[in-house]
């Protein structure tokens, strides 16, 4: 009997140490491979959409500031995609052929699990764990959840790892958001249009800042109740102050890092949290003890969520009717060229790629 064979884009590292749009060219290549077969326990899934995250771009090139080091060669990329089930291997599974699920970007976390039980570094199209740029993975059963019925692929495809994030962000820390609470959001990549969406569902006021005019318009449809340009304003803090009556934001989530995270806690209240979830700017020294002990402020570094995060997170986005928005989405032949669009960036919204052929 002929084995059947599907397709794969892998990382092959010709270039390696830096994000540049020549190493995405060299580095990504569109391969055949055997069609898997699901152990015990396991699902078989066709893959119908993936997008991207930054991090995706990062460990294609193996570029030095993501922690968990180069992949693997021949690994396949990216963590976030929707399918449909094709072959289920266990008699007691909740799934059956047919199913439209999304996958869990990182399956390691288990619901049971304590954030130090597991490897914050691990998560799907990095290490030696292959992602989703293929016609068919297989994943294990507690690693997909049921994928939101008024989302089409691309929508569902955007949720795994930005809006778990979020999730955990939210509510898997030491304050859990509840309504009329201040969230502070910076900018408008993947996790922070999905704390908005979900922080403005709960009910919370929503502080968003953007370097574009023409991002702000989008990011009160979105919800959020009140927005400012920051692309010249290095005392963003005050903003926030003064829309609060100088009590300061309840949470800030910060995705820049070292260059934003002083100014973070300055625009926090006391006893207040901040979620440092990017890295986005180099290394840069601050003095921040005096604000974390005598504002008894709080900064908790964190990546992804749990398994059974990610079962809350798709049940609340059903629930809420969360739409999230899709700024371009490219053929499977096209795979490059979607890396570099994100590379880019200048838009709002989730780089997808079709994945199923129709």
């Amino acid at each position: 009997m002929a084995e059947s064979l599907a397709a794969a884009w892998k990382i092959r590292k010709n270039i390696q140490g830096g994000l540049t749009e020549e190493g995405i060219d060299l580095n990504l290549s569109l391969e055949t491979v055997p069609k898997p077969m699901p152990g015990e326990g396991q699902v078989l899934v066709q893959i119908h959409a993936a997008t991207l995250n930054y991090r995706d771009l990062l460990i294609l090139t193996s570029d030095p500031r993501y922690a968990s080091g180069s992949p693997v060669e021949g690994l396949v990329p990216l963590s976030d995609g929707a399918g449909v089930v094709i072959e289920v291997n266990s008699k007691s599974s909740r799934w059956r052929p047919g199913d439209k699920v999304i996958n869990a970007t990182n399956s390691t976390w288990k619901a049971d699990q304590t954030a130090a039980t597991f490897n914050n570094k691990v998560g799907g199209g990095s290490g030696d764990m292959d992602g989703v740029l293929q016609q068919y993975p297989v994943f294990d059963e507690d690693a997909l959840a049921p994928m939101p019925s008024d989302l089409n692929f691309e929508e569902a495809a955007s949720l795994s790892g930005p809006y778990v994030t979020a999730w955990n962000t939210l509510f898997g820390g030491p304050q859990s958001l509840k309504k009329g609470d201040v969230v502070v959001i910076q900018g408008t990549g993947g996790v922070s249009i999905a704390v908005l969406q979900i922080a403005a569902a709960v009910g919370a006021v929503t502080i968003a800042f953007s370097t574009s005019e023409d991002k702000l318009d989008l990011l009160r449809e979105l919800g959020a109740t009140h927005v400012f340009n920051y692309k010249n304003n290095l005392n963003w803090s005050k903003d926030v102050l003064k829309v609060t009556e100088g009590r300061g934001a309840d949470h800030v989530v910060d995705v820049v890092g070292a260059a934003t995270i002083a100014e973070s806690l300055r625009a926090l209240r006391q006893d207040g949290l901040v979620s440092a979830i990017g890295f986005l700017s180099g290394s840069e020294k601050h003095d921040l003890i005096p604000d974390l002990v005598f504002g008894a402020k709080t900064i908790r570094g964190l990546m992804f969520g749990s398994l059974g995060m990610f079962q809350e997170m798709s049940a609340f986005v059903e629930k809420n009717n969360i739409k999230p928005p899709v700024a371009e989405v490219f053929e499977w032949k096209d795979a490059k060229k979607a890396c570099k669009a994100l590379f880019r960036q200048g838009f709002v919204g989730k780089v997808a790629i079709k994945v199923a052929q129709d």
